[in-house]
Order: C-alpha cells, then sequence, then structure tokens
C-alpha cells in the first residue's frame, strides 16, 4: 500500500476500487480525528454477519458497484451503484449482495450533530 505524509495532509493508495476485496478502515493509515472512512465488498450473496447499530456515530454509505438490500430497522432498501445512504446511529442495520457482481461501498461515519460547518460555510477562498 503506497502512503504520503506532509505536514497537512496524509494520503494513501488501496489500488482500483473495482478490484477491491474484504473491508479495510483508514482511520489509522490517514491519521484522521473527525470520521472513519472504511472499504468494503461484499461477495455475491454474501451478507455482513450481523446487525448492529452505533453509539455516537452516523453512517453514509456511498454504492461503487453492485446491487445490494440494506437491511435497516427491518425495513429493506434496495440499492446499486450510485446509492447514497444515510444511517442514523441508534438504527440496527445489516447489508447483503443481492446482485450478480461484489457489491463494493464506502462508508463514511462521523458524530451525529458534529458537524460545525460544510464547503459553502467552513471553506475559505484564498486570493
Amino acid at each position: 500500500m503506497n502512503t504520503m505524509k506532509g505536514t497537512h495532509y496524509s494520503m494513501v493508495n488501496v489500488g482500483a476500487l473495482g478490484n477491491f476485496t474484504g473491508k479495510t478502515f483508514v482511520k489509522e493509515m490517514l491519521n484522521t480525528t473527525g470520521m472513519e472512512v472504511s472499504l468494503g465488498t461484499l461477495g455475491v450473496g454474501e451478507s455482513v454477519p450481523f446487525f448492529h447499530h452505533h453509539k455516537e456515530n452516523e453512517e453514509v454509505y456511498i454504492v461503487l458497484s453492485g446491487k445490494g438490500e440494506f437491511t435497516i430497522d427491518g425495513d429493506k432498501i434496495a440499492v446499486e451503484s450510485g446509492s447514497v445512504i444515510r444511517i442514523a446511529p441508534v438504527a440496527s442495520r445489516c447489508t447483503h449482495n443481492t446482485g450478480n457482481e461484489p457489491l463494493i461501498y464506502i462508508c463514511i461515519q462521523a458524530k451525529e450533530g458534529s458537524l460545525g460547518g460544510y464547503t459553502v460555510t467552513d471553506g475559505v477562498i484564498e486570493e
């Protein structure tokens, strides 16, 4: 895995995401302090092996490729490449690949209610 670190940045290359398998958390690789990002793949017919929820962190899943189903508090939600889904911390969740190819996704976790600003209000244009 290729990594670079500077005073105010860190970068890691995990390889082609279309060929990514398994699950990896990048917090330690990037030294993030306000979020967790993970990359995940579920093979054809595979599911996350457990339901879970979080104490404080909401999650946003970005589906890069494949088709699947999220079960959230008993509701079944179909997802596919391009789907983006936010899940509140207290919601019980599990993910299942329902397609004919790997389900590849990015998951971002951050403490619910902690966003103090976003691009429009937090960004500073430099001259």
